[in-house]
This record gives C-alpha cells, sequence and structure tokens, in this order.
C-alpha cells in the first residue's frame, strides 16, 4: 500500500508562482525518489514510476546526481562477484 506526502509549509505570498512552483513540485520529487532509493526503501523501477520515467532515464539520473551509488555491495560481495569472473577464459584483444 502506498502513502502519500502531505507538507506542510508556510511560505510568503507569491513564493508558489508558476513556473517556479511547477519546478520546485518537480526538484522535491525528484530529490525524494533519489533519496528513497539511496536508503533502500525503493526500487529503480519504483523511483521511475515515481517520476514518470523510464527505469534506464533513472538510473541516468542516480549516475548525474553523483550521490548515490547505483550498486552497493556487502562485505566481501564484490570480492565473492569478482572470483565468479575468474572462471571465466580470458578475452583476446581484437588484432
Amino acid at each position: 500500500m502506498a502513502v502519500k506526502l502531505h507538507p506542510d509549509w508556510e511560505l510568503p505570498d507569491g513564493a508558489l508562482e508558476e513556473p517556479f512552483r511547477t519546478d520546485l513540485v518537480e526538484a522535491i520529487r525528484r530529490e525524494a525518489a533519489l533519496r528513497l532509493f539511496a536508503g533502500g526503501k525503493i526500487s529503480s523501477g519504483y523511483g521511475a514510476q515515481m517520476l514518470g520515467i523510464s527505469r534506464w532515464e533513472f538510473i541516468d539520473l542516480l549516475r548525474e546526481s553523483g550521490m548515490i551509488p547505483l550498486f552497493s555491495y556487502g562485505e566481501g560481495e564484490l570480492d565473492g562477484e569478482l572470483g565468479a569472473l575468474d572462471g571465466f577464459a580470458p578475452v583476446k584483444p581484437h588484432a
């Protein structure tokens, strides 16, 4: 079940005139999706859905933000992944 968030902020008159209002709402939504993903609360697919973009666009947004790693390995997990690669044949350079 999804939860709806309704921030209650008091702002000065005229602070939310267009197009600033739309830009602000989109920036807040984008930041929320990035932080929820970074905190492990949502998947990249759900983040994309929140923003009305494709999953690949969300992944690009994660990369562009520079603050959120797309992959997060626990202790020893990266070593296990790299060890699994040792079983593959070496790639020969193109002549």
